[in-house]
């Protein structure tokens, strides 16, 4: 090759060189928390100076996120550097061999700095390659209005068990208490029909019951746990709320955000939701935050997850970072990642959106918070989902489950125990097609035994805390009663005495 030629076709080598070093690094994220980008944009402004290193961040809708990722991970667009990916995506796109596997990074990640239950979404059920790295956690706990409690009389301790939440909604909504703007409070209400989040509310009932939505047989194939008695029991403790008519089934219309506004607004006493919102009111409206709303006057508390016969078991979810697998030889694109998980931003960034950091030390300075230190104790007895690539579709099947079930109990005659049971019976199935479960590997439950095992489960938690309110009703029915003796008793001495001084006047005036 003469020299000439050589020196151009160097030139032109450097020039592409040069212009691809020139490309800043992206990451792709969510909007989680308030302010999320402006945070980002901070601590990736300190990776450019430490490196050199350009960066740009791009926010996805989590309505569009889905498929704009798959898009880019299949190849059809440009991929970012790092994304970040829900704890239940994790499965299905490193099952495709989408993400680039981190093991060799490990040493210097070093996983044991993580929470068990965060590092455990790391990977993909039968693979031990890690293909993402935790980046925060959502654990969802009950968040509670202070003021409404206080004006109730009613503590953490009264909230422990379902049959003390249960009496607890009871107490507050017979209060007939009224919000600022003048709305009556209610003490509890969740989302209903079509709303992403049903899974989630539902999954810490159903697991402090001992049941699962899914469950992995001894040949370690996966197959649906719908009827197990375990699980529908959970699922009966959850529609109690609501047939029971402790939670106002006009609520079911709404969706997560609207709910979360009404607890805003202080006309809930309790809401079962992500731990942002006591972030989020520290800070001002105008970077997304909460300050200047009812609910930061009145205050938040978090207490745990009312236990059932399994215990307190709240919801893990949360998100991870992830390089896609185009992006597996960049050395820069690794360099950003172990950047972003380093405790300080990693500390910087979740004290930013009010997500749960998920490495142990700087969750030890989280814990010196008390509006954190309970759900922190919390997450050792929470759990995940599982990390099977079917995920996602078998989270689409609850979604439509629990819709349907909240459409019974919202529309008036709709409702019936046969319903009920065809209604779970057809989603175990779907759930079992999506699993490609093996036949016959769970016989179905037979109506009479669902049946029999539905009115136990309706009835049993109602009549043994009523059974605690009759008896508070009927002692605060008696000492009322002795109340109403003693006074009627005042007037009647009264009446004789007033009629005895009249009849002395009546006699000295004759």
């Amino acid at each position: 090759m003469p020299q000439r030629v050589f020196l151009r076709f160097l030139a032109v080598l450097l020039l592409i060189a040069g212009l691809v070093a020139a490309q800043p690094l992206e990451v792709w994220i969510m909007p989680n928390g308030a302010n999320p980008q402006g945070m980002l944009e901070q601590r990736l402004a300190l990776f450019e100076q430490e490196t050199g290193l350009k960066t740009k961040v791009k926010v996805l809708d989590w309505g569009e996120a889905w498929s704009l990722i798959t898009s880019v991970l299949e190849g059809k667009q440009n991929a970012p550097d790092v994304l970040q990916l829900g704890t239940t995506w994790i499965s299905y796109f490193a099952s495709r061999g989408q993400l680039a596997k981190l093991d060799a990074y490990l040493p210097e990640i070093k996983p044991e700095r993580f929470m068990k239950v965060s590092w455990k979404t790391t990977g993909t059920d039968g693979d031990s390659a890690t293909y993402s790295i935790p980046w925060f956690i959502d654990a969802r706990a009950l968040m509670v209005n202070k003021s409404i409690l206080a004006k109730a009389g009613i503590t953490a301790k009264d909230v422990a068990t379902y049959e003390g939440f249960y009496q607890s909604l009871k107490k507050i909504n017979n209060l007939n208490l009224q919000s600022k703007d003048g709305f009556k409070i209610r003490a509890f209400a969740f989302p209903g029909k079509s709303d992403w989040n049903i899974p989630h509310n539902f999954a810490p009932w159903v697991w402090s019951a001992g049941g699962s939505f899914v469950k992995k047989d001894d040949h370690g194939a996966w197959h649906s746990n719908l009827l197990d008695p375990n699980t529908i029991e959970g699922i009966a403790a959850y529609l109690n709320f609501v047939m029971d008519s402790l939670v106002d089934k006009a609520n079911l219309r709404h969706n997560t955000a609207q709910i979360v506004q009404l607890f805003n607004n202080g006309e809930l006493g309790f809401i079962l939701n992500t731990a942002e919102l006591v972030m989020q009111i520290r800070y001002e409206a105008a970077i997304g935050g909460l300050a200047a709303s009812t609910i930061s006057a009145d205050g938040i508390d978090i207490m745990p997850v009312p236990a059932g016969k399994a215990g307190s078991v709240c919801f893990i979810g949360g998100s991870n970072l992830a390089i896609p697998a185009s992006k597996a030889k960049n050395a820069n694109a690794v360099k950003l990642l172990k950047f972003l998980i380093r405790d300080d931003n990693l500390h910087a960034y979740t004290k930013q959106i009010g997500f749960l950091p998920p490495v142990t030390d700087v969750l030890n300075t989280w814990a010196k918070d008390s509006s954190y230190k309970v759900l922190i104790d919390h997450l050792e007895d929470g759990r995940n989902y599982p990390n099977i690539p079917e995920w996602t579709l078998v989270e689409g099947a609850l979604i439509n489950l629990f819709s349907d079930i909240w459409g019974y109990l919202d529309i008036g005659g709709l409702y019936s125990e046969e319903a009920m049971y065809s209604t779970l019976l057809t989603h175990n199935q779907k759930i079992n097609d999506i699993l490609h479960a093996p036949a016959n590997t769970t016989p179905p439950m037979r109506l009479d035994e669902f049946l029999a095992l539905w009115k136990k489960v309706t009835t049993h938690q109602v009549n043994a805390v009523d059974s605690v309110s009759k008896t508070i009703d009927s002692a605060e029915a008696k000492d009322g009663s002795n109340k109403q003796i003693g006074f009627t008793a005042i007037i009647f001495l009264l009446a004789v005495f007033s009629g005895f001084i009249v009849t002395i006047i009546r006699k000295r005036k004759k």
